[in-house]
This record gives C-alpha cells, sequence and structure tokens, in this order.
C-alpha cells in the first residue's frame, strides 16, 4: 500500500546517535584485560576500533577475542544505554541476527545424531503442511534449506523481515504455501530466512514445545549462554543496547524492536560474553562448558561446503558460511538486524576466534573490517611474526574531493563520484550504498558504513580499479532522457512507517532505495 511518509529530523537524536562523531575517543569499558601475550596488538586494535567508531558514528561496539579456551581481551566502546549513560560491556546484550542460524541449525544436528530425524528426507515428512508450490521434480530437504539450496524465496508472505505484526513461527511457515520455488532444489545458492524458518518449525514440530525455548534447553544451555535467548525476555534485554537506524539523508533514529515471525533465522539475542562460549565450543569440537552440544564428526559434516565440487574450500556448509583467512579456514556468520551489526568468526585451525557487535544499522563491513584485522594480529601473535599494523584510510582533502567528481565507466560497470561539503561519494549503478571514498596512501578506497576495500588508482583521463578494469571518465553534463510518463505513477513512498520503501528516477533510470541507504536499479 502507498503512504505517504513524513520524515521529521530530530537535532535531539541525531547528537544521541552520533555523538561518537563529536568527540576524540569513545568510552571504554573493559571487561577481560589484554593477556600478556596479546597486550601489543589490543592497543593497535584499541585505535583502529575508535578510529572506526568516530569515522563511521558507531553508538555502541562490543568484542571478543578468543584463544582456544581462554577469552584473551574483551571490551566494550560507546555507551549501551543513551540516557542512563550506561557504558557497553562484554556483557552488553544485542540482537545479533542471522548468527542465530548457526543455533537452529546445531540443534537439528543434535537430533540427526539422535537419529531422530534425516537431512536428506523430504522436509513434508516432518511437516505434511509443507507445500510451497514446487513445478520441479525434486523435493526439498533439511541439507537443501540449512545450506541455502532449496529454491525457496528469500522471505516468507508473513513473518518477514519487514512484518511487524510478530506472527508466529507456524504462520510464518504456513504462508509460504502461497510461494513458488525461484530455482531448482541444489541447482545453486539461494539465500533464504524462509528457509531457516522452516528448519526450526521442524524442530519446534518434533520436540512439542516452543523453538525458543527449545533453543534454551537443547543448545544454548549446554554452552553456559545464560545471557541468550530467542525470545526478548526481561532479564534478557534489560541490558540491550540502544541500537539505531540511519540514512544517507536523514538523521539516525530509534531502530524498530518487533519480533520477526521468522525467528529461527536471526532473532537471537546475546552478549560477545556468550557468543565467546559459543566459539570456544567449536574450537573444543563441540564441548561446551556445561556439557557436550555436539560430537566433533558431526560439526566438522556441518563445515564442509555442501553441494560443491570436490575439493572446494569456500561456499555454504550447513549453516556456517566458510571462507579462508591467511590461508587457513575461516568459519562463522554475520548478522543484520534492525540496528545491529554482527561478525563472528573463526579459524578452527589456528583455535582463534573473534565476534563484535555494533549498534548502528547496515555497518556490517565496519564490524567484519575490524574481525578480519584482530584475527590477523591474533595470527601473528600466534606465529610470533610482526604483527601488522593496519592502515587507516584518511579523508580527501577538499581540492582533491573536488577534482574527482564526475561519471567513470557505463553500465554496470559505472560509477559515479560526488563530492558533498568537501567529501568524496561514491554511488555504483549496478546498485548499493553510497559510500564515502578515501585516502589510503596514493590509493582510493571505499570505506564506508555498508562497504569496505574496493580501490581505484587516479589515471589521466579515468580510473583504474585496483585488479579490475579501467573506467573512463565520461561527459557528466549529458542530460538524461526524458523520464517516461507512466513513471509519475510509480514514484513515491511505499510500506511500513518502520521501513520505508522509496521508487525514484536517478539519471534516466527507475531505482528503489530501500533502508534508506541500498539503492537499486529497477
Amino acid at each position: 500500500m502507498k503512504v505517504l511518509q513524513v520524515i521529521l529530523v530530530v537535532s535531539l537524536l541525531s547528537s544521541v546517535a552520533c555523538k561518537q562523531e563529536r568527540s576524540s575517543t569513545a568510552r571504554v569499558a573493559v571487561s577481560v584485560s589484554a593477556r600478556e601475550d596479546y597486550q601489543e596488538i589490543v592497543v593497535e586494535l584499541e585505535n583502529m576500533i575508535q578510529a572506526e567508531i568516530q569515522a563511521k558514528g558507531l553508538p555502541a561496539l562490543s568484542i571478543s577475542l578468543v584463544d582456544d579456551q581462554s577469552v584473551v581481551w574483551s571490551a566494550g566502546f560507546g555507551v549501551e544505554n543513551s540516557q542512563k549513560g550506561t557504558p557497553a560491556t562484554s556483557e552488553t546484550i544485542y540482537r545479533v541476527g542471522s548468527v542465530s542460524k548457526l543455533f537452529t541449525d546445531l540443534a537439528i544436528m543434535k537430533l540427526v545424531e539422535d537419529g531422530a530425524i534425516d537431512l536428506d528426507e523430504p522436509v513434508s515428512t516432518y511437516i505434511p503442511s509443507f507445500e510451497p508450490m514446487n513445478g520441479y521434480d525434486a523435493e526439498i530437504t533439511l541439507r537443501q534449506l540449512m545450506s541455502h539450496r532449496s529454491g525457496l524465496v528469500r522471505e516468507p508472505p508473513v513473518g518477514h523481515y519487514f512484518d511487524d505484526t510478530e506472527p508466529s513461527l507456524s504462520q510464518t511457515v504456513e504462508s509460504l504455501n502461497q510461494t513458488e520455488l525461484v530455482y531448482v532444489p541444489e541447482e545453486r545458492i539461494k539465500y533464504s530466512n524462509a528457509a531457516i524458518a522452516v528448519v526450526g518449525y521442524v524442530l519446534e514440530v518434533l520436540q512439542g514445545r516452543e523453538f525458543a525455548k527449545e533453543l534454551k534447553e537443547s543448545v544454548l544451555a549446554p554452552l553456559g549462554m545464560t545471557s541468550s535467548s530467542f525470545a526478548p525476555d526481561v532479564e534478557i534485554t534489560e541490558h540491550l543496547a540502544d541500537a539505531y537506524m540511519w540514512g544517507f539523508d536523514r538523521a539516525p533514529f530509534p531502530a524498530p524492536t518487533f519480533q520477526l515471525g521468522m525467528a529461527p533465522a536471526g532473532s537471537m539475542y546475546s552478549s560477545v560474553e556468550d557468543l565467546s562460549l559459543f566459539i570456544k565450543a567449536m574450537l573444543n569440537g563441540g564441548l561446551g562448558v556445561e556439557s557436550r552440544l555436539i560430537e566433533t564428526a558431526t560439526l566438522e559434516e556441518m563445515w564442509e561446503p555442501q553441494y560443491a565440487p570436490e575439493n572446494a574450500t569456500t561456499g555454504y556448509g550447513l549453516g556456517f558460511r566458510i571462507g579462508n583467512l591467511e590461508g587457513l579456514r575461516r568459519l562463522g556468520h554475520g548478522g543484520a538486524i534492525y540496528g545491529f551489526s554482527t561478525e563472528l568468526a573463526f579459524l578452527p585451525e589456528a583455535k582463534l576466534g573473534v565476534v563484535a557487535v555494533s549498534s548502528l544499522d547496515g555497518t556490517n563491513a565496519v564490524v567484519s573490517k575490524i574481525v578480519n584485522g584482530a584475527l590477523e594480529m591474533m595470527l601473528a601473535v600466534q606465529s610470533k611474526e610482526v604483527s601488522p599494523v593496519p592502515r587507516m584510510s584518511e579523508v580527501l582533502k577538499p581540492e582533491i574531493a573536488r577534482s574527482l567528481e564526475g561519471i567513470y565507466g557505463s553500465g554496470a560497470e559505472g560509477i559515479e563520484f560526488d563530492e558533498r561539503n568537501g567529501r568524496l561519494f561514491m554511488t555504483s549503478y549496478a546498485g548499493g550504498a553510497t559510500v564515502e571514498v578515501l585516502a589510503l596512501g596514493d590509493t582510493l578506497v571505499v570505506d564506508g558504513r555498508t562497504s569496505y576495500g574496493m580501490k581505484f588508482l587516479e589515471m589521466e583521463n579515468g580510473l583504474r580499479v585496483v585488479g579490475g578494469v579501467v573506467l573512463d571518465k565520461q561527459d557528466s553534463d549529458d542530460i538524461p532522457p526524458k523520464m517516461p510518463g507512466h513513471w509519475a505513477e510509480l514514484i513515491g513512498e511505499y510500506g511500513w512507517d518502520h521501513n520505508v520503501l522509496y521508487i525514484l528516477e536517478r539519471r534516466g533510470v527507475l531505482h528503489a532505495l530501500i533502508e534508506w541507504f541500498y539503492l537499486e536499479p529497477l
């Protein structure tokens, strides 16, 4: 339904949410002091975090470093509760989004170990009412759902990311019967929150009790994660960090707090202290602090890329994202839910892990950069090599920003550099957020809240993408073609007050602006 939105920019709210940008350093509350062998890198890591908080305006960030069965440093930066002035710590509670999926999938694997379930049986064996429209000669299985290979839509019609009516898990899964498979099962990766909602519902049906209660008993309890839950329990949410949404051209504002209908895919509450217990169990072959969570062999199965070529080292396992860092397996998951951004990663061969969470929406690039930087420094400590000192990006001089303004390349490879108040921002024609471009030595680097890492070298008549193509500078004075008349009926604001969808025209192309900062061509 199309609705008119009135956006009020409240200066007080802006000052609360972004006060880190105006102060030289964020408040730090150290929960676990750096172990002696990690003290040197923690100094560098703190400097890096402070720089990111100041540059990106993060209200709060908590982080924990794990070396095998020890937390070797944990701390909170910024403020947990802005009204009370409570500092963020390693015990501060955050919503950790899709990190939840790991716990849901582990609960299912416990049933596999017990012989109560078979990953390769049709899901309809366990929930006969599950009947999405499937025009292919292939049944949907739990293995496919857990590795994002089922072909299901990303979001269910009911209980999706934007649905604030808080439907039950059964209502959410039932709504999938209105949907049609996007791809043939197993054909390709199609990330799906709906798929993990189904996985969680299988657990709920087989165990005969509410999903959140089942997860608490079967997974969180063995790990000793007493400050975590899939439900907003009062004793947990009293320490929930204030979280904020933002837009490129609007002030930050409090994030919505409603519960997702697809809870198994993203509704977990936790702290970095509790998530460190999870990392310890992963590094200890599935043995939690209270009892064994899962067998080591089962974990190894979960860490194998599914439906992948032989000897594949990246992709999706059963729940876990599988990648590489410094030649080692990197396992874990990210999480994004209203106002919160999480990255959890561990290196099983090195027995090292890091988790970090921020209380600002869409800042996964920032927390991922911090987590990867921390892991690289920890590896250096372990190998007794000189620790890499993170190179920090710097704001371009205003005259350089102005000289670079323009359009480079064309089509999907095209980008636009836009100078605003002496700073340079990039928008890709292929879609994505508008992000700041900074200097990294003699290189230009994309370094914003939503993206980090793309690098450019300036050339006489354009830019060279480091490791990629040359983008010639275009004549940006050309007037875009006249907008088709029927677009006028489409342009406007749609959806919910808590997550407005904007349809707009930009340089002769119709775009959707999603969550106030993701711009996608239509």
